[in-house]
């Protein structure tokens, strides 16, 4: 188990405004942004890799992020 300790007041303040003490919504909420972080990390490295001339056939990518995602 991961415990987080916020030390910023007005990010506390949103998170509680939102989720109320819900600790399900709020751990909820944080997994889709780390999953958006993901993806959007993966994504950057797909377009170095595209303009680096790296690129891959498109089922092959499509195979590889259904495996990753799903």
């Amino acid at each position: 188990m991961l415990n987080i300790q916020i030390d910023n007041q007005e990010l506390e303040n949103n998170i509680r405004q939102t989720y109320g003490n819900d600790l399900h919504s709020i751990a909820g909420a944080f997994s889709e942004f780390i999953q958006q972080q993901k993806i959007k990390h993966d994504i950057g490295i797909s377009i170095q890799q595209l303009e680096a001339g790296e690129s891959e056939p498109l089922d092959q990518v499509m195979r590889g992020i259904r495996a990753e995602y799903e």
